[in-house]
């Protein structure tokens, strides 16, 4: 399929970029305007309009607008993860747990709720139910996952629960052969054990309304998803999160990531690469 031969206005790029940022709170500075005409312009060609403004129109005053956002965020949002990243962080978030699950306020068949925020296509919180299955195989604890992104797309392809070579490049042969089934074209089929032990859910995170209807968490995993909001966005979606967590609960962020300038509700307790957050 042949792109449009069009070039994206700095007037349009900056239309557009406040769309997204309306909708989402994700933000494109003037050094990735390259990037949303890239990602956009397969956009043009499927519905056949000649240019930018003609598809920033479409998105404001389109029958099918309201589809097409879901398309135009589809597009913009960047999906790059794999299973068992940053394993670091991951054992810490396994020391957490264990804690949680040991703790004497902790009833025998009380659910332990987890949410991974921005999951993109599933690794994270399927990487989370495999690790409550190699650590917790006897426990009368429940676990309760989420997964949420704000893309339609990545969440379909989560559900499928089909995976290639690379985003598995992490996880040990024992765990892909115990809880893969080799699939067709060199990919590989999460069995349904672990697919059932996480739900997946549409959310906006800078929207208030979308996140509380998840209700309380006892843990937050928010890794590389802020990096793409600017602080006023950052400020909403962590105020959000707050908001989903129980009293003591964790937030991690991703090792690049910090709450410094973006909200004093939480207290610090990880450093270095493992950045953890507590909420008092």
């Amino acid at each position: 399929m042949e792109y449009p031969n069009t070039n994206l206005s700095d007037e349009i790029f900056y239309k557009l970029k406040n769309l997204i940022y309306d909708i989402s709170g994700i933000y494109f500075n003037e050094q990735k305007k390259y990037l949303l005409e890239a990602r956009l312009s397969r956009r043009l060609s499927i519905l056949d309009l000649p240019n930018f403004e003609d598809y920033y129109n479409y998105l404001k005053y389109s029958p099918k607008k309201k589809s097409e956002i879901k398309e135009l965020l589809n597009s913009v949002t960047t999906n790059e993860t794999s299973f068992f990243r940053d394993s670091p962080q991951l054992d810490v978030f396994m020391d957490v747990l264990k804690q949680i699950v040991i703790a004497p306020s902790v009833s025998p068949n009380k659910k332990i709720r987890i949410w991974s925020a921005g999951c993109s296509t599933g690794e994270e919180p399927y990487t989370i139910a495999m690790m409550i299955k190699e650590n917790f195989p006897f426990s009368n604890a429940k676990f309760d996952i989420i997964g949420s992104d704000i893309s339609e797309h990545v969440l379909d392809s989560a559900k499928r629960g089909i995976y290639n070579d690379y985003t598995l490049r992490n996880a040990s042969k024992g765990i892909i052969a115990k809880y893969f089934n080799k699939a067709d074209n060199d990919s590989f089929a999460l069995k349904d054990e672990i697919k059932n032990m996480v739900g997946f859910y549409n959310v906006n995170l800078v929207d208030a309304k979308e996140v509380k209807n998840l209700d309380i968490f006892d843990i937050v995993l928010c890794r590389n998803v802020i990096i793409y909001f600017d602080d006023e966005s950052k400020k909403r979606a962590i105020s959000n999160i707050y908001e989903s967590l129980k009293i003591g609960g964790h937030l991690f962020l991703g090792h690049s990531e910090s709450l410094h300038f973006i909200s004093t509700s939480f207290k610090l307790v990880g450093f270095g690469k493992t950045p953890l957050y507590r909420k008092e």
